[in-house]
């Protein structure tokens, strides 16, 4: 009676004590557990934020280099947009300061040359100035009407005193008397038919027979020389018949 006693008790405390060693490994084991879970979630946060804290100074430090850039690129510009302001303040000042119109020197000696040009110049001036007289009166039936100009003037010369009237074409005479026609009448030499050159009364007088090859009208024209000044018109007649 005694030893079955003894052996129940024995297999009690057996059975109880492994109860207690599988409540004591599920509790360890899920104490490990929550370890690793706790420790993975601390290692992993660090990491993110870690990462977090990097590309937060990676865009800050690109936002200051922009900044730089900007900055450095203002500065270079500053001094250009300085220096083309002072260029062009420099040149408002120059132009300003320099006068419209400068004189030349009084004793400067103009060319021969250009004395002639003004001369003629003048002259034309007054040819266009001075108004033609024409009268429609005359005791010769075959002109139409004679013209008249106070602003006809000798057309100039190259020839030298004392002066001989030459009828030659091609020469500087005849030419000279050929310019003088067209000034009286305004016809260039290709504008008109010249009929006649010849002398007009005297060594100093001349007259030319002409057609305006345009209007198909005939003229006279009368000159007379101006010692040193060359040919002057002096009368246009507008004549029936050459």
């Amino acid at each position: 009676m005694s030893l079955n006693y003894r052996d129940g008790s024995r297999y009690g405390r057996t059975t109880k004590r492994k109860k207690s060693n599988l409540i004591l490994n599920v509790l360890i084991g899920l104490v490990f557990i929550f370890i690793i879970f706790l420790g993975t979630q601390l290692f992993f946060g660090k990491s993110d934020d870690k990462q977090v804290s990097t590309n937060e100074q990676e865009l800050n430090g690109s936002a200051e280099n922009n900044d730089d850039k900007a900055a450095e690129e203002d500065e270079e510009s500053a001094p250009e947009e300085d220096e083309d302001k002072a260029a062009k303040e420099e040149e408002e000042e120059e132009s300003e300061s320099k006068p419209e119109d400068e004189e030349k020197p009084e004793d400067e000696e103009k060319p021969a040359d250009e004395e002639d040009a003004e001369e003629n110049t003048d002259e034309d001036t007054e040819n266009e100035d001075s108004e033609t007289e024409v009268s429609e009166n005359s005791d010769d039936p075959n002109v139409i009407k004679t013209m008249t100009n106070p602003g006809w003037g000798p057309v100039g010369t190259s020839q030298s005193e004392p002066h001989t009237s030459v009828y030659q074409e091609g020469h500087v005479d005849w030419d000279e008397k050929l310019k003088a026609v067209s000034a009286a009448t305004g016809l260039a030499s290709g504008d008109y038919t010249l009929y006649f050159l010849g002398n007009g009364g005297s060594e100093h007088h001349s007259v030319a027979s002409i057609k305006n090859k345009a209007s198909g009208e005939n003229f006279k024209v009368y000159l007379e020389w101006v010692t040193g000044k060359g040919w002057k018109p002096t009368k246009v007649e507008q004549v029936k018949s050459l």
